[in-house]
């Protein structure tokens, strides 16, 4: 495990456990809902990232040009049927740099039953309020690549308000396949509305959240405009995602289309401060 720490922020990272964030504090806060010790694997981290692409592919099957590809399930149960959330968040990262504020972690894929090769780089850095976490993925391949990117942060659902605003949501299958988009403005009410799990559209603005002690700001940046909310009912967590794309993008065409050599990268900030309310 690696601690970056300043005056005010503690991060805990594991590179062995998915490159994922264990914790994260504010001044003493929680900020992120802290790794659950009952669930060893990735879904009992505080943060994980999303690379190749975020959430399902509809029974790890899809075409690309003239590709085409057929992955097995690689999360049962959490996922029996489908592919989900790729590669990174279950492997093991490498440490290329650090400091007492900064990580530099770096994954490499090499082909498998995702036929292409490609190299992903973590890079967190404290802030005098929170931290900035870029994700960036290089294609290594000698053909294009579909790629998507995302977080996926779990918090404290208790007393917790989301105040940004979406346009919409996609309605899904039992098993979190989209089927349709539904027009509906407004925010997310995490203590009233049903369990979710789902991509939200529309964010116009940073991510807002407010506990009675604190207030968070996660910022996405452009290459991450949508979001998807995770609040399973009877946990005492939620998940917002800020991802590239939506569920299934890849049969939908929605994935960002890599040339060989090609970087992307994406970035997104975290920034707390007290609830003077």
């Amino acid at each position: 495990m690696i601690v970056l720490h300043n005056q005010d922020i503690v991060l805990h990272i594991d590179p062995a456990r998915g490159g994922g964030i264990l914790r994260f504090d504010w001044c003493g806060n929680v900020i992120f809902h802290p790794v659950r010790e009952n669930e060893n694997g990735p879904l009992g981290l505080a943060n994980f990232v999303l690379v190749p692409f975020s959430n399902r592919i509809a029974h790890g099957r899809f075409s690309f040009g003239d590709i085409a590809v057929t992955m097995p399930p690689n999360f049962p149960p959490a996922s029996s049927q489908h592919a989900i959330h790729g590669h990174g968040w279950i492997a093991h990262w490498d440490v290329i740099a650090r400091s007492g504020d900064k990580l530099h972690l770096r994954y490499i894929h090499d082909t498998d039953s995702w036929p292409w090769d490609y190299v992903c780089d973590q890079e967190i850095e404290l802030t005098a309020d929170g931290y900035i976490h870029e994700l960036s993925i290089t294609n290594n391949s000698a053909t294009n690549m579909p790629a998507g990117l995302g977080l996926h942060p779990y918090f404290p659902r208790a007393d917790a308000k989301l105040h940004t605003i979406f346009d919409g949501f996609w309605e899904g299958t039992a098993d979190g396949l989209p089927t349709r988009w539904v027009d509906r403005t407004g925010s997310y009410d995490l203590s009233k509305d049903d369990p979710v799990d789902t991509v939200f559209t529309g964010r116009k603005t940073a991510l807002e959240f407010e506990w009675p002690t604190h207030r968070l700001t996660m910022t996405p940046d452009t290459e991450l405009p949508e979001t998807h909310i995770f609040a399973p009912e009877g946990e005492d967590y939620f998940c917002v995602e800020p991802v590239s794309h939506m569920t299934n993008a890849v049969n939908r065409d929605g994935l960002k289309t890599l040339a060989p050599g090609e970087r992307w990268s994406t970035q997104v900030r975290f920034a707390v401060t007290p609830n003077i309310n």
